[in-house]
């Protein structure tokens, strides 16, 4: 029992694992395209079963029965939405693992791209520059001190030497 039970598990969890070592691709990306299409026509689905609902319910209020009806409404609400549901459900998971797969492989791409040597060395180089405007920022700045220093220094001079 037990055997047959960690067999089960370890087949589930292939079934669960084996979808996201695929590759992505346009096909991942034409069934998102279209799981997108089935989630708006059940989104279409509930609101036509709402608004049913809402026109029993209003009916129900002239019957004499009023509650009976109301409670009988919201069963065939409730129904409908649980057909709704069962079919968005697997629709939703299978998503998910379509988004996994796609994110995963956009971050490969990107850790790819961050190891690539030529822009590695292009990383080095902008490196270098901004030090480099750093350093240049900096003996500006301190020029600029030096000037406004000295100058004070020849205005006090200038005024030293004027006869007035």
């Amino acid at each position: 029992m037990l055997e047959s039970m960690s067999y089960f598990k370890s087949i589930f969890a292939l079934f669960i694992v084996l979808p996201t070592l695929a590759l992505a691709g346009p096909a991942e990306e034409a069934e998102l395209a279209d799981i997108d299409q089935r989630q708006a026509n059940l989104n279409l689905k509930k609101d036509w079963a709402k608004y049913r609902l809402e026109k029993k319910q209003h009916e129900c209020y002239d019957k004499f029965f009023t509650t009976r009806c109301l409670d009988q409404a919201r069963l065939e609400h409730r129904q409908e939405i649980k057909e709704i549901r069962a079919q968005e459900i697997p629709m939703h998971e299978r998503q998910r693992v379509l988004k996994a797969i796609l994110k995963d492989e956009k971050d490969a791409e990107r850790l790819k791209q961050r190891n690539d040597p030529l822009k590695e060395e292009k990383r080095s180089e902008n490196v270098k520059a901004f030090e480099q405007k750093q350093i240049d920022r900096d003996k500006r700045e301190a020029d600029l001190a030096k000037k406004r220093a000295d100058s004070e220094k020849r205005a006090n001079e200038n005024k030293k030497a004027t006869p007035f």
